[in-house]
């Protein structure tokens, strides 16, 4: 059976199919998903002088999106004229880009026009639903409030929703000095370890592996969370360079948490390797026992762990997204690469020369058998 690449992009008011290249890029470590689109940036398309200025200047630009960027050619002895793609796009217009094959399409992205420049070929940087706080500026302060309280604060007048699976964190107080809400959503994941980040217009803080979790329950564990299923040597290729084995055991690290108490003394929460080289934290605006002792070891957790670093690269489909487990199938090795894996990355790629997938793998989440 022949795989033949699809894709409906939607830009603005315009809508086409096909493009030059294209780059999407998320990752649970990074707050702003992006992507970035290369099509066509003059356009030739027929006109027709017995309509108005107006509405042939709206026919025209209708036909030269079409024209340009689905690779149509219009069959006609009309006079020619051109216009100039990057003139049909602005910033802040709404993006969605779907693809896949033989018509089965995924949304692999919404958000924004974040930029437009003028490049042969044209070149439109798209941002995730972060791109709102951008021009979203706070000034606010808190003596006793909470992490959901904050982050409810920044979403205020956007489309942006909150995840249900944000912890419940406690602040002794909080301050917002005239700051966009990105700004503060980056000093949030700086100073107090949090890791933030969008799935489409929900927006995550929390431990990084607390969220697309199958199992709802108070006691969920990583085995809920959502997975997608790695054939090596069927449904992805059998040679993955870039997929490098890490064992924690080569790297002695210990984590210190500090946090200033009333009496003016810091507080440790540690974990990690006794004589290992010391990582220190000092976590300002709280004192939950709770919350510092998870953020020491999840923090450990991205410094130490047994499993990859690097990519898996696949093809579009099976469709995954960061946050997902990875089920790793491999009858090559003696099965070395078989296994549970946590993915916090993905980079699609697409275009007139294929599409792709790179999955960043890193710990493992199940026992080895091996």
């Amino acid at each position: 059976m022949a795989f033949v690449l699809n894709s409906v992009i939607t830009i603005g008011n315009y809508h086409f199919k096909g493009v030059n290249e294209l780059v999407i890029k998320k990752n649970i470590h990074v707050i702003v998903d992006t992507a970035k689109l290369k099509i066509p940036a003059l356009a030739s398309i027929p006109t027709k002088t017995t309509y108005t200025d107006e509405v042939q200047n709206n026919i025209s630009e209708a036909i030269a999106v079409t024209t340009a960027l689905t690779g149509f050619k219009l069959d006609n002895k009309q006079p020619k004229s051109s216009v100039e793609t990057a003139d049909l796009f602005n910033e802040g217009d709404k993006v969605s880009i779907d693809l896949g094959y033989n018509g089965d399409l995924r949304n692999e992205f919404r958000g924004f026009v974040r930029r437009v420049n003028q490049t042969v070929p044209l070149e439109v940087e798209i941002e995730g639903y972060a791109w709102q706080l951008r021009n979203q500026n706070i000034l606010a302060n808190w003596k006793k409030t909470t992490l959901k309280d904050i982050l409810s604060r920044l979403i205020q007048g956007t489309d942006i929703v909150l995840s249900p699976e944000i912890p419940s964190v406690s602040f002794d107080s909080f301050n917002i000095p005239n700051w966009n809400g990105l700004k503060v959503l980056e000093y949030l994941k700086e100073k107090q370890l949090l890791t933030i980040y969008f799935d489409d217009n929900v927006l995550y803080a929390g431990l990084e592996e607390g969220r697309n979790m199958v199992d709802t329950r108070p006691n969920k564990s990583l085995t809920g969370l959502a997975e997608v299923i790695y054939n090596i040597g069927y449904n992805c290729p059998t040679n993955q360079p870039n997929l490098k084995r890490r064992l924690g055991k080569d790297n002695l690290i210990r984590v210190r948490l500090k946090t200033r108490g009333k009496d003016g003394k810091h507080t440790l929460y540690e974990a990690g390797d006794v004589g290992g080289a010391v990582m220190d934290k000092i976590i300002p605006y709280t004192r939950d026992q709770e919350y510092l002792n998870f953020t020491a070891a999840a923090y450990l957790k991205k410094l130490k762990y047994d499993g990859y670093e690097g990519t898996l690269t696949s093809f579009l489909q099976p469709f995954c997204k960061p946050g997902w487990k990875a089920i790793l199938k491999d009858n090559k090795y003696a099965g070395a690469r078989s296994g549970t894996y946590f993915i916090a990355g993905t980079e699609v790629q697409f275009g007139i020369k294929g599409g792709k997938r790179m999955v960043s793998i890193t710990y493992r989440l199940d026992v080895p058998t091996i």
